[in-house]
């Protein structure tokens, strides 16, 4: 499992000491914050000149989380659908650059009780991407949906099934089930998504806020998690999304223990 383990790129205060915490810990790395956030005008191939100038050196993985502050491509107003697509593709450039395999997307889905809306977001959700996934099949890169404030696993294969695409998969945040699907379980969503879970983010909270603490920390029993997931079968990437070296390396110490992760050799 060790070439599956990655940190986030906000672990520490910069994306380059990020990525030297993940040389350290021989892991791989995903990057969760692109330069975009910073300047408008930023193009992909400046954002992968950015990053591939930390990157040097580096030999893990490489996984990217794609733009999400106030991206939605689902919504109803065609300007700003627009500009999430646009930073949809951007991410994917800046990805394909910088050697990742993986780009992982938030649904942009705000929860609401509105049937008719859901219907509409899943459509205009479901239209882009039947377009969009063409770019990752001809390069060779995996698009995961990952959940936020889904309630069920069903909202997230809807979209998995309408786009059908071998270059689609899930991504599970332990963390946003505990937090936005309280009457649920973890475990469930995990063999409701079967071998279409390709990717994870583990973190823990106490149903409170969404405090991306380690996996001790919270009320989510990880030793029953990784259980379920060795007796499904699967092996999904991991990314440790928590914001202190402290608390990534509480984790990593538990996943040793429960033989879920094995240490770099000495």
């Amino acid at each position: 499992m060790r070439n599956k383990i990655l940190i986030s790129s906000s672990a520490k205060d910069t994306i380059k000491d990020s990525i030297e915490l993940a040389k350290e810990l021989n892991t791989g790395i995903e990057i969760s914050r692109l330069p975009f956030y910073n300047k408008k005008e930023t193009t992909p191939k400046d954002a992968a000149e950015i990053l591939n100038s930390y990157l040097t050196g580096f030999n893990g993985r490489k996984t990217v989380h794609a733009m999400f502050s106030d991206v939605n491509i689902g919504g109803k107003d065609p300007y700003l659908r627009e500009i999430s697509e646009l930073r949809f593709k951007q991410s994917f450039e800046t990805a394909k650059l910088i050697g990742a395999d993986t780009v992982l997307f938030h649904t942009g889905n705000k929860g609401t009780l509105h049937y008719d809306s859901q219907k509409s977001f899943k459509r205009k959700f479901i239209s882009f991407f039947k377009e969009f996934i063409k770019e990752f099949e001809t390069s060779g890169i995996t698009a995961v949906i990952e959940n936020v404030f889904e309630t069920t696993p069903d909202y997230c294969l809807e979209l998995y099934d309408g786009i059908n695409s071998p270059n689609l998969k899930l991504a599970l945040d332990t963390g946003h089930v505990n937090l936005y699907a309280q009457k649920t379980d973890v475990c469930d969503w995990i063999k409701a998504y079967g071998n279409r879970l390709y990717h994870m983010h583990i973190h823990n909270n106490f149903q409170q806020n969404d405090d991306h603490s380690n996996l001790l920390n919270g009320t989510l029993n990880f030793e029953k998690i990784f259980e379920t997931i060795k007796l499904q079968g699967i092996e999904p990437s991991m990314v440790l999304e928590m914001f202190t070296e402290e608390d990534i390396k509480k984790s990593l110490e538990l996943m040793f223990k429960l033989d879920f992760f094995k240490p770099k050799a000495v």
